[in-house]
């Protein structure tokens, strides 16, 4: 089995966006192999979310947060919560967050950061656990977006395969 990393947006996504990656998804579960993912709003949501439901025990899922789970959820509303991204939004990945957890604890990788806020350093440092811990990348890019490319550039400087990239033009 190989770890696939889905990497994208966090925050500006569309229909287009959320369906690829759900297609993508279960290509990937259909092949036998599992998801790994930064436990974010937009591709990640949508990645964890249709995963769940195809593997409901959550046994081919690896969660990377910066973070303890309730701090993170934390530093989300306080630092990530703008346009177009709300309350029900995050309500939803704290739910789908902890329900992973719940159904297999061993698959939410947490950063041992209790307090304080979560620096950009502490979410490279997450890309770095997500390509250390995969074999591959598949990338859904909206807008150039910074955090998707970090990624992609740590995973082809430790030579994991971007299987698929697919870019996005959202109006902001």
């Amino acid at each position: 089995m190989k770890w696939i990393i889905f990497t994208g947006t966090w925050q500006l996504t569309n229909k287009e966006v959320e369906n690829d990656v759900r297609q993508a998804v279960r290509r990937v579960f259909e092949r036998g192999d599992g998801l790994a993912t930064g436990g974010a709003t937009g591709v990640d949501y949508f990645a964890m979310d249709e995963f769940v439901k195809l593997n409901p025990s959550c046994t081919r899922i690896r969660i990377f947060i910066p973070a303890r789970l309730d701090h993170f959820i934390d530093d989300y509303r306080k630092s990530w919560k703008h346009s177009p991204i709300n309350d029900t939004d995050i309500d939803n990945l704290e739910y789908l967050l902890k329900l992973i957890k719940e159904r297999n604890p061993s698959a939410v990788f947490e950063v041992r950061k209790e307090s304080g806020d979560i620096s950009q350093e502490e979410y490279d440092i997450r890309h770095n656990e997500e390509v250390t811990f995969s074999d591959e990348i598949y990338a859904f890019q909206v807008n150039d977006s910074s955090g998707t490319s970090d990624t992609i550039e740590k995973a082809k400087k430790a030579g994991l395969p971007i299987s698929l990239h697919k870019t996005y033009t959202i109006a902001e």
